[in-house]
């Protein structure tokens, strides 16, 4: 005869709680694809330098 009424606070909290986590998620990802992305670049401008200062010692 009477319902019951069904407390959705706690599914709204729960929801926003996945939701925020799930953004934390893909932030991280890309923080470190840019990390990454970053530290080869950084290794590939170094060997550059290097061959190129090694070529300009042998040229002298």
């Amino acid at each position: 005869m009477f319902r019951k009424r069904i407390d959705s606070k706690g599914q709204g909290s729960a929801e926003l709680i996945l939701i925020i986590g799930g953004l934390i998620v893909i932030v991280l990802l890309i923080a470190s694809y840019i990390s990454n992305i970053t530290e080869k670049t950084q290794t590939n401008i170094q060997n550059l330098l290097k061959t190129e200062r090694d070529f300009l010692i042998n040229k002298i």
